[in-house]
């Protein structure tokens, strides 16, 4: 997903990208909630996720 989702192919997401995960796997939270969790999850706090950070993710939503 996170490569599919990575449409700068340049191993990272940005907000957009984000937000295309998020809706794949049907979550619909409202624009400042996925702005929230993004910048949650986003430990370097670079502006962007990275794969491990997207992995942090799923692994404490209990996804993976």
């Amino acid at each position: 997903m996170f490569t599919r989702a990575d449409l700068g192919k340049d191993e990272r997401l940005d907000l957009m990208e984000f937000t295309l995960v998020l809706e794949h796997l049907g979550l619909s939270w409202t624009r400042a909630e996925t702005q929230d969790r993004f910048e949650k999850a986003d430990a370097n706090l670079d502006g962007f996720i990275s794969y491990a950070e997207y992995r942090a993710i799923l692994e404490a939503q209990g996804w993976v």
